[in-house]
């Protein structure tokens, strides 16, 4: 008797995926994975460019009734400012308007992993990257609210 076949992997194309953010007909980026740290200060989060028809193992669908999805940085628990009330200085940025730093913040996500680097025999420092308050990613989670119970 046969072996009966495997499951297959569920494929999801771009263009069907909850984490896929068009910017474009047939051109978007992937918010799947929220940005790494960086190693310079300043830098900002990106994310890959694909096109609608591309396909991944890691896409959810649109449909799908699993409760994932993408929450926008201003509503996720990892994103961070120094000051609440204001967003970031940047100290060697000029190519991003005022108001896009005004409205931004830290990713805080995903820790940092040591590199050495051996022309400065050194390990590089960790920058966590700039994220507007409207962007989102797969694996933000949702900010509980702390505000207090009203009192009777």
């Amino acid at each position: 008797m046969p072996a009966p076949n495997p499951p297959q992997p569920a494929i999801v194309r771009c263009q069907d995926c909850r984490f896929w953010h068009a910017f474009g007909r047939d051109v978007g980026s992937c918010r799947r994975y929220a940005p790494p740290p960086s190693q310079h200060a300043d830098d900002t989060g990106f994310w890959p460019e694909t096109l609608a028809v591309n396909a991944c193992g890691e896409g959810v669908a649109k449909t799908a009734g699993d409760g994932a999805a993408s929450v926008s940085c201003g509503d996720c628990a990892f994103w961070f400012r120094y000051n609440p009330d204001q967003g970031l200085i940047p100290l060697r940025r000029g190519d991003l308007p005022a108001d896009w730093w005004r409205d931004a913040g830290y990713c805080i996500r995903l820790a940092p992993r040591a590199e050495y680097q051996w022309e400065w025999r050194s390990v590089t420092r960790a920058h966590w990257r700039a994220t507007h308050v409207g962007d989102r990613c797969g694996e933000a989670v949702q900010r509980v609210s702390s505000a207090a119970p009203a009192e009777d």
